[in-house]
């Protein structure tokens, strides 16, 4: 079955989910305000995700962003669980480019260990308590402290972010268009006065093409915030999952930045309906010499990871390999009985025309320029010479993005 199917699927099952009208009360943090009870067939708020920081610590999450550039090693660990909440530090020598930094996680991660997937037209509802200390300031550049993203797109989805609006520090929740590449601040609140204490925020969304997204920010019982906005789109890719992250991103261009950090706890995820059922992908290529690019064992440096992929063997591919020396994958355990050249033919999307720099063992780099499409799997076969024994094959590139991989197959 293909995912393309399997979303139809997916969608058609919650079609309930999708019309129904979450309660616009104050009290949206609670699943007693959702739905009708069971009895009348409506769909109820059911909790996905509730990790714990002592128990299960940043494996809570899909994956770990902490200084992935390795800007400042003698600050690490920039993210990690302390005294029951997660932390996420901020420090002037951090960098993830010449002009951000970003200590985040991203996606959640289920008590099976499998990420949990936001997919089209599903509701979800995210709950959870935050500290912003008055070092956390606003900026006039970009701070964001939660975000909603897919692997597809490099724009974001949605936000909180914390803007300096007409001189005044604020925080605000907000959407991207990505016609125009925009953010559209849907509803803010001034943050000086929940700086230095525990405040809670939902961010309820429906994840569709016509989406709507609601933010309820309290202090205590009070609500300071509870803004809707509808009629959005959400939904911005046909094979990858929206999911979210927490942390800090943010421009070092403007002044008067402090080393700071935030604090997350209680955690909550919950979905509107019942749970989807996961994607069945189709068997990997396991014909002789054949090594899936997205194979457990395989190295994922920086932004690079496996990603859903309907024309992919095994239903997946690695995407965001090279333009820096940071992000680049590793294909490991590549046998060969022999010291010698061997053939190694390449399959991958690509945009154009696209080249992976390919390092065997460590050793010099071989050029691989690829012509194709995104959205057909195309190949290239290259001389690369092995030792008897176990190899790895490093892709990578220094100054552009590469294809995304499918699998190579040695010869």
């Amino acid at each position: 079955m293909t995912l393309k199917l399997l979303g139809c699927l997916s969608a058609l099952a919650l079609v309930a989910a999708s019309a129904a009208q979450p309660v616009g009360t104050a009290g949206a943090a609670t699943a007693s305000d959702g739905p009708a009870a069971s009895a009348t067939g409506a769909p109820r708020w059911e909790t996905r995700w509730s990790p714990s920081p002592w128990r299960d610590g940043v494996n809570a999450f899909e994956a770990l962003e902490d200084d992935r550039r390795g800007s400042h090693p003698e600050g690490l660990p920039h993210v990690h669980a302390e005294k029951g909440v997660w932390r996420f530090d901020a420090h002037l020598a951090d960098r993830d480019g010449s002009d951000r930094m970003r200590n985040e996680v991203r996606g959640m991660r289920a008590s099976d260990g499998n990420p949990l997937e936001i997919r089209k037209d599903e509701t979800w509802r995210i709950t959870y308590q935050m500290y912003i200390p008055d070092t956390l300031d606003a900026t006039t550049s970009f701070t964001h402290i939660w975000q909603l993203k897919n692997s597809d797109v490099g724009t974001p989805i949605a936000q909180i972010s914390l803007p300096v609006v007409n001189g005044v520090q604020k925080i605000a929740a907000r959407y991207w268009t990505l016609a125009d590449n925009k953010s559209h601040d849907f509803a803010t609140a001034d943050l000086e006065p929940i700086q230095n204490k525990w405040v809670t925020t939902t961010i309820e969304f429906r994840s569709g093409d016509a989406g709507y997204m609601r933010w309820v920010l309290r202090d205590g019982l009070r609500t300071i915030v509870d803004q809707r906005v509808g009629d959005i789109d959400l939904w911005w890719t046909q094979e990858q999952y929206n999911r979210p992250k927490w942390g800090i991103y943010r421009s070092i261009k403007s002044a008067g930045l402090q080393e700071t950090y935030l604090l997350v706890k209680d955690l909550k995820a919950e979905q509107l309906g019942s749970a989807t059922p996961p994607v069945k992908l189709p068997p990997p290529d396991r014909s002789p010499g054949t090594y899936e690019a997205e194979r457990a064992g395989n190295v994922f440096e920086g932004a690079a990871e496996p990603a859903y992929c309907t024309v992919c063997s095994g239903g997946r591919k690695v995407i965001l390999v090279g333009g820096n020396i940071y992000d680049y994958a590793v294909v490991r355990g590549v046998l060969s009985e022999t010291t010698g050249t061997r053939q190694m033919t390449v399959h991958a999307l690509v945009d154009g025309s696209q080249t992976f720099s390919v390092s065997v063992n460590g050793g010099d780099a071989v050029q691989v320029p690829m012509t194709g499409a995104k959205d057909t799997v195309t190949t290239a076969t290259v001389p690369v010479d092995l030792v008897a024994g176990v190899n790895t094959i490093r892709f990578f590139g220094l100054t552009a993005r590469g294809p995304e991989l499918d699998k190579i197959v040695i010869k």
